[in-house]
């Protein structure tokens, strides 16, 4: 079985790669930022070492969960409008979590 490595297959797959991952670590920074606030962590707690591992780590994890997940869905068929609504979905979920 030959895999197609040319460069015009690859790209659209690096691009949603890069895409997908800048958007989960968005939403993760954004949820990071949001529980911070929900627990009234002091200033100095949010940039000793353990708030300094929540936002370097969560914001990590979730981008690379996110775009693995995509990138499962993007391989099984889905493209264009059921993917962005997924991305969509993903936003309403950090949105209704930060209107609390």
């Amino acid at each position: 079985m030959a895999v197609d490595s040319s460069p015009g297959r690859i790209r659209p797959y690096l691009a949603l790669v890069i895409g997908t991952f800048f958007l989960g670590w968005l939403l993760g920074v954004a949820v990071v930022f949001k529980l911070w606030h929900l627990a009234h962590a002091p200033r100095w707690l949010v940039f000793s070492g353990m708030g300094t591992v929540s936002f370097l780590m969560a914001p990590v994890i979730t981008g690379v969960l996110f775009s693995r997940g995509i990138g499962r869905l993007a391989s099984r068929g889905w493209r264009g409008a059921p993917l962005g609504l997924v991305g969509l979905g993903a936003c309403g979920l950090v949105a209704g979590l930060l209107a609390l």
